[in-house]
């Protein structure tokens, strides 16, 4: 009978795994064993208590490491795992659990019993709920209170648009009465959607704002520059807020202002208020001037001169200084970008009554980029004496003008042209250049174009590759010969042949020359260049004078080597026939008649055929239509007035020589 046993709870292992985990475990579990065998359909619980505990490494959970990829808030990330018992013992499994509540299980129901070299896949669900990163540990718990191997989890969120401001507060200080001072504070776009800036609010009586105006976007990653001035027109303090909202996750974004203003004999300025550099070309700088003025009618010292913002400076004046009443100096502000993208500063003076005189100063660093396309060029194989031309184009990518101050070529056989340097590009504008192949030999070859100019991945390269190939000069002719047959004395017949370049370089073909009695060219014997693959015509005549044999010729003359150069000709001269008939009359019918019919065959006493087409009225006929060498026989018949005919008369023959 089985043994019945609460399993009892592991409270110091609760109370660490609590303490560093943020896990409480209690687990109860029951065996049960029937004559020491597991079986099922036995009542009772197994005592756990004093089980031995099974070790970590005995458990596995694989892969040990699982990283996820990025979703948005909300959204979820799959992977599969496979847990193992890689021991000789059953385990039972009570949990899987994971140290973050971003990561979840699914796809194994616990307490699970595995034996020995058993397996269990289940799912590991990421849940995206901040942005930013998330790490955690996932491990399995079994009855014996031990633990699997560790899994490494981490997954990533992709987070909403976030503004941010590059102040919350901003101090002016103290502003002379009737003064006016202004600073920058720039809105950038940290997040990963764009930002729509619906209002931009200000309190204050003295503060005002400018440079942005609602509604306005901000892309992602981008910023922009808002100028805030400070003008007061009593003596005392001022407070007041900039109040940004947007769509971001954070709505509302707020910068505190404040400021003093007093009453003083003297005004210290700088003049302009606000400097813009607008867009300066990375590695370089531009400097523009401030006037510092003292309009009072008292002296003034100064005690600081500072600049704030990347890549900002000034100078012009050692502090301590005096400005004596309706004396000014001039500040040089330089602007040399560190950081791509707009940038926002300020030049602050400050004198020995701790009052401020700032002039705010925005920039953009921009920097030319080169492309060019292609980056490799193939001529391919090129005939030795010939020219293959490929087009490069070029193009500045960049946000700033391009300089490009060197061109080369590099490789035998290659050059390049239409590219003068020094060449100066605009963002966005594009021209094109050639590269010629023209081989001195045979065989494969590679060089290169270097451009060298201001962007920041000079040189730029174009890979260029040949192969030069020898010229062949060959032509083939069809037909080869040409054969006119009988042609009468007197009469002409004409016949053609075609001459093709088989070669893979031009030949020039200089004229064609006739050899044989009566044999002359027609058409197409003129000079010609053929390029390969191309041919020309020419037809051939024989108009023999005299009966017999003629053989003759046609020489192509050309530059082709190796090749077909003529077309040989015959035929024969025959005398011309002289012309025959024979002449057929008979004795009239002694009856009356409506006519005659005339018969003729080429065998004797059978096979007539009747040779007028209509009735003849006389007692004579003559057949122009015999030929030479062979013999007639004719018969004629009577027909009467009502279409009868007679019966053949007697035949005669006729030998035509």
């Amino acid at each position: 009978m089985a043994s019945v046993n609460a399993a009892k709870t592991n409270r110091a292992g609760q109370s660490k795994i609590g303490k560093r985990q943020g896990w409480g475990l209690a687990a109860i579990f029951a065996i049960v064993t029937c004559g020491g065998t597991v079986v099922s359909g036995c009542a009772g619980l197994a005592n756990t208590a004093n089980a031995k505990p099974t070790p970590q490494e005995a458990v596995q959970i694989s892969p040990s490491d699982m990283t996820f990829p990025s979703v948005a808030v909300g959204q979820k990330a799959t992977q599969i795992a496979t847990l193992t018992n890689t021991g000789n013992e059953a385990v039972t499994i009570t949990e899987l659990a994971s140290s973050a509540i971003e990561f979840a299980t699914s796809g194994l129901a616990t307490p699970m019993l595995m034996r020995p070299g058993q397996s269990a896949r289940f799912t590991v669900v990421y849940t995206g709920s901040t942005s930013g990163s998330t790490s955690g540990t996932l491990m399995a718990m079994t009855s014996h209170g031990g633990t699997s191997s560790h899994v490494k989890l981490r997954g990533n969120s992709a987070g909403k648009s976030q503004l941010s401001l590059s102040a919350t507060t901003l101090n002016f200080g103290n502003v002379l009465v009737n003064g006016t001072v202004t600073q920058a504070v720039t809105l950038k776009n940290s997040g990963q959607s764009d930002v729509q800036i619906a209002q931009i609010a200000v309190t204050g009586g003295a503060y005002s704002v400018s440079g942005m105006t609602a509604p306005v976007t901000i892309s992602a990653g981008q910023s922009m520059a808002l100028q805030t001035t400070f003008a007061p027109k009593a003596a005392g303090t001022a407070t007041g807020a900039i109040t940004v909202t947007s769509n971001a996750s954070n709505a509302t974004s707020t910068v505190a202002l404040s400021g003093s203003a007093v009453a003083a004999s003297y005004t210290m300025s700088l003049s302009p208020s606000s400097l813009n550099f607008g867009s300066v070309t990375a590695g370089s700088s531009t400097t523009q001037n401030v006037q510092l003025a003292n309009t009072g009618n008292s002296s003034v010292t100064v005690t600081q001169v500072a600049a704030s913002g990347a890549g900002i400076s000034v100078s012009g004046l050692a502090a301590p200084a005096t400005l004596a009443p309706a004396q000014s100096l001039v500040l040089r502000v330089t602007f040399a970008p560190t950081t791509a993208g707009a940038t926002a500063g300020s030049v602050t003076v400050t004198n020995n009554d701790g009052v401020n005189a700032v002039a705010a100063v925005t920039g953009s660093e921009v920097q030319p980029g080169l492309t060019l396309t292609p980056t490799s060029a193939s001529f391919g194989s090129v005939v030795t004496g010939n020219t293959n031309s490929q087009t490069v184009q070029i193009r500045n990518s960049g946000t700033s003008s391009l300089t490009v101050s060197q061109a080369t070529v590099t490789g035998a056989g290659f050059t390049l042209s239409g590219l003068a340097v020094p060449l100066t590009l605009t963002p966005g504008q594009s021209g094109n250049f050639n590269v010629q192949y023209a081989p001195q030999s045979a065989g494969s070859v590679s060089g290169g174009v270097s451009i060298v100019s201001n962007a920041p991945n000079s040189p730029a390269t174009v890979a260029l590759s040949a192969t030069g190939v020898v010229a062949s000069h060959t032509i083939s002719v069809n037909p080869a010969s040409l054969s006119f047959g009988s042609v009468t004395d007197g009469s002409s017949a004409a016949q053609g042949f075609t001459v093709t370049n088989t070669g893979n370089s031009n030949v020039a073909i200089s004229g064609f020359t006739t050899t044989g009695t009566g044999y002359s060219l027609a058409s197409g014997a003129g000079a010609v260049t053929l390029s390969p693959n191309q041919s020309t015509s020419v037809s051939v005549q024989f108009a023999p004078s005299a009966a017999g044999s003629a053989n003759g010729s046609v020489n192509i003359l050309s530059d082709a080597t190796g090749s077909a150069s003529s077309v040989a000709l015959s035929g024969s001269g025959v005398a011309p026939t002289a012309p025959h008939s024979v002449a057929l009359n008979w004795g009239a019918s002694g009856s009356s008649v409506a006519g005659y019919n005339v018969y003729r065959s080429t065998v004797s006493g059978s096979a007539y055929a009747k040779m007028n087409g209509s009735m003849v009225g006389g007692v004579n006929y003559a057949d122009s239509s015999v030929q030479s060498g062979h013999t007639y026989y004719y018969v004629a018949t009577a027909v009467d007035g009502s279409g009868n005919e007679s019966v053949y008369s007697n035949e005669v023959a006729a030998i035509v020589p």
